[in-house]
């Protein structure tokens, strides 16, 4: 009785969107081993050099450009000391490492590099998401400011609750648009010459 329920498997297996389902296997994959690794090398990869260029200077330009944008705005007086963002009602937002966006500039890099396409959209591909990562970054960073002058006693929930989830979303989105439109690895349609 319980083996006709899987004779017509072989037809149903038929059916499945093989490809999509690789890649997305690819993706988390890809995904959970750079977690991984990036946990257990962090304090390396935070030292290494040129991130730490990177870093400095992606702070210095947030640091720059938020009072730049932000004061003039909403008529405040928001000053920078060190690494350091001094808003009207005493609080200070610091910038640091996790702020600059690398981890996910890395990861992006690290995805596009692995995953299945054609070299010559990579070339362009690849810089206009690292691009993208860095508006996010500058839009995350302005968010966290104007929350923190809003509603300064909710300023530690916003980067764990928001911005990490925020970020794999953009990559799922961005590595979507890769499959499904610019490498066209995959498709959300089903075979057609199958029964079902």
């Amino acid at each position: 009785m319980a083996f006709s329920r899987y004779k017509d498997l072989p037809n149903k297996i038929k059916s499945w969107n093989i490809p999509l389902i690789i890649q997305v296997w690819i993706f988390f994959l890809i995904i959970l081993f750079f977690q991984l690794i990036w946990g257990n090398f962090e304090i390396e990869i935070v030292n290494f050099q040129p991130f730490i260029v990177i870093s400095d200077a992606i702070g210095n330009f947030l640091l720059t450009i938020i009072p730049a944008i932000v004061n003039p705005l909403f008529e405040v007086d928001i000053t920078r000391e060190g690494i350091s963002l001094l808003l009207p009602n005493g609080l200070y937002v610091n910038y640091i490492f996790n702020l600059s966006g690398i981890k996910q500039m890395c990861l992006v890099i690290v995805l596009f590099l692995i995953v299945p396409g054609p070299w010559v959209k990579k070339i362009w591909f690849i810089p206009l998401n690292l691009f993208i990562i860095q508006i996010t970054v500058l839009i995350r960073f302005f968010m966290i400011i104007i929350h923190c002058l809003v509603q300064p006693e909710h300023a530690n929930f916003l980067p764990d609750l928001l911005f990490g989830p925020m970020f794999y979303i953009e990559i799922l989105i961005i590595w979507l648009a890769w499959i499904l439109i610019v490498a066209k690895t995959a498709t959300f349609r089903y075979p057609s010459s199958v029964n079902r």
